[in-house]
């Protein structure tokens, strides 16, 4: 591991240990995605794509050998996807979409149902503040870490932390797999903003609900905590 890898690493434990200290033991724990989730990634990445002479086919969820130049009509070399994908965050982390319905939706959660909410999301480590400036731009000013690689983990760090029902919502099965392994407590919501990307991606078979909309997912939650409490 070099240096930088260990220093990035160090500053990642540091920003889950310390949203992880931000969570109250008796208040029910919502754990969000952002990308696909509160945010129109794949809209904003094809426009990416475009504006770099390339596109995604559609072939398959996987970003390798799934990007196309337009040039030759061939895909893009590993090394290439890896640059794409970084520019796209450098450039359009702070501009990205919100989904309709998700800050309404944990707006009223929080409101109404004293729910805490706590962002983890792959968003690359050099981009949280900008990342965390979208998220307060479009009504969802809450923690955020950001994370790299399996999420079961930090969930499960965050969850042990309350003793209140928790939730946690991702776009990809890998995730709830991983969740499911860790933290298999944990109440899991497959969820994919874009219906073409959800149809690509498939059922998440780890999860308890595959949702279709925000207020869907809210609707979930509720019925859970009521149930909870009877």
């Amino acid at each position: 591991m070099t240096e930088h890898q260990k220093t990035a690493k160090e500053s990642a434990l540091h920003n889950l240990e310390a949203v992880a200290a931000l969570v109250a033991a008796d208040r029910p724990l919502l754990i969000t995605d952002a990308d696909e989730v509160l945010f129109a990634f794949m809209a904003a990445f094809e426009r990416h794509l475009d504006d770099h002479g390339t596109y995604f086919n559609w072939a398959s969820y996987r970003l390798n050998g799934n990007i196309i130049a337009r040039a030759d009509e061939q895909p893009v070399g590993n090394h290439q996807v890896k640059a794409l994908i970084s520019g796209f965050f450098d450039v359009h982390t702070r501009n990205i979409e919100p989904l309709d319905g998700a800050a309404d939706a944990m707006a009223a959660l929080v409101a109404e149902r004293g729910l805490q909410i706590v962002v983890l999301s792959n968003v690359p480590a050099q981009r949280h503040s900008d990342r965390q400036w979208a998220l307060a731009r479009h009504g969802m000013d809450y923690p955020l870490i950001a994370n790299e690689g399996a999420k079961g983990a930090a969930v499960a760090l965050l969850a042990a932390r309350t003793s209140a029902p928790v939730f946690f919502i991702d776009d990809a099965p890998s995730h709830h797999d991983d969740v499911a392994e860790h933290a298999g407590h944990v109440r899991r919501i497959h969820y994919v903003g874009n219906p073409r990307l959800a149809k690509l991606i498939g059922p998440a078979p780890a999860s308890h609900l595959r949702a279709r909309s925000w207020n869907e997912i809210r609707r979930f939650i509720e019925d859970h905590l009521d149930e909870a409490a009877a």
